[in-house]
């Protein structure tokens, strides 16, 4: 294992490029239907590492339709195109840095492991009940999602150690001052919420559109009604996203791109259980309203907060502001023409 996590390291910048760039192109290769040919299906059984399905309720706003030959149509999120065209900006952005700027990298590399995470379980599920359609196929796609989540658990947790090294070697400075971290400002806690929810929406929509998940959703809900299912369902969602992110790295992907995390009040190390109390404290009725005083319920029952880490100075914010612009002024035009404002190309 040392001799693996050695060659990680020694290759990050390419074994990151080459999940970026391959998991763009494995985006066309689905959009062009080229899984048909059986040259290009083994190789994107073999080499296609792309995990990610993010959708948002399939909104045609989001989505790319293509006319098939049958007359059929097929559809693609654009969420997935978007999200590795920003991976393949961080990943220039760490090697321009000379490996210092990985705020971004970070962000997209846990929104993955979840994915493979999540990938995992659903097709240990469909092994279950297809397994002498599925068996050699299904072994080789456990194997990557496997082998994809160790890569971006290790590289995650190597930044987070090295961060924390940086940090007690603050805490040793020359004058003997304190160093204490600065909490959270209620603006990026804001930030936090609503970029999660929105991941959250984006990771978990597909589950609700999966046919075979579709129907375990329908029997449940005619078990307890819509109104509750529904509770119970974001509840699951939530609680998993939470859970994960936060028992793992302490830090959710929006926490990543404001490079925040979450801390002990008491200067312990935050267990598992701190983040349990976290996550299912978010769940008391009106408890976001709490973080209009000083400090909210889930920070106060859980005895953590979110807390300021070392900055890492970007010299390249203006490859993400042209990026985002042209993101905004993308799906700006795709609102024009679903709404039939303007004609499409």
């Amino acid at each position: 294992m040392n001799k693996l996590n050695t060659w990680l390291l020694k290759n990050i910048f390419w074994i990151l490029l080459y999940l970026a760039i391959s998991g763009l192109l494995f985006q066309f290769v689905d959009i062009l239907n080229f899984k048909q040919d059986s040259f290009i299906k083994w190789i994107y059984l073999f080499f296609d590492f792309s995990y990610t399905d993010l959708k948002f309720f399939d909104l045609e706003v989001f989505t790319f339709k293509r006319n098939l030959v049958d007359g059929s149509y097929y559809f693609k999120s654009y969420l997935d195109i978007v999200f590795y065209l920003l991976f393949i900006i961080s990943v220039v952005v760490y090697k321009l840095s000379n490996y210092r700027e990985t705020k971004v990298i970070k962000f997209c590399l846990s929104i993955i492991s979840l994915f493979t995470i999540l990938s995992f379980l659903y097709q240990v599920y469909i092994l279950f009940i297809f397994f002498e359609l599925k068996g050699f196929l299904g072994i080789l796609f456990l194997l990557k999602a496997v082998l994809t989540f160790y890569v971006c658990y290790f590289y995650l947790k190597t930044w987070k150690l090295e961060r924390e090294y940086i940090q007690s070697e603050e805490n040793q400075l020359s004058d003997f001052k304190t160093f204490q971290l600065k909490p959270a400002s209620k603006w990026k806690r804001l930030a936090h919420h609503i970029i999660d929810v929105f991941l959250i929406l984006c990771i978990f929509s597909k589950n609700l559109f999966d046919f075979y998940i579709r129907t375990l959703i329908q029997d449940f809900q005619s078990l307890v009604g819509e109104n509750i299912a529904g509770w119970i369902i974001f509840f699951v969602f939530t609680t998993t996203y939470y859970l994960i992110f936060e028992a793992l790295f302490k830090a959710t992907p929006a926490k990543y791109l404001t490079q925040t995390s979450v801390v002990s009040l008491d200067k312990k190390p935050v267990s598992f259980l701190n983040i349990l109390g976290r996550t299912l404290s978010r769940k008391i009725p009106f408890e976001g309203f709490s973080f209009l005083g000083k400090l909210g319920l889930h920070d106060s029952l859980s005895k953590t907060t979110v807390a300021d880490q070392v900055k890492e100075p970007s010299q390249y914010k203006v490859f993400y502001f042209v990026f985002i612009t042209l993101c905004v002024l993308f799906f700006l035009y795709e609102i024009l023409v679903v709404f039939h404002f303007i004609h499409g190309f």
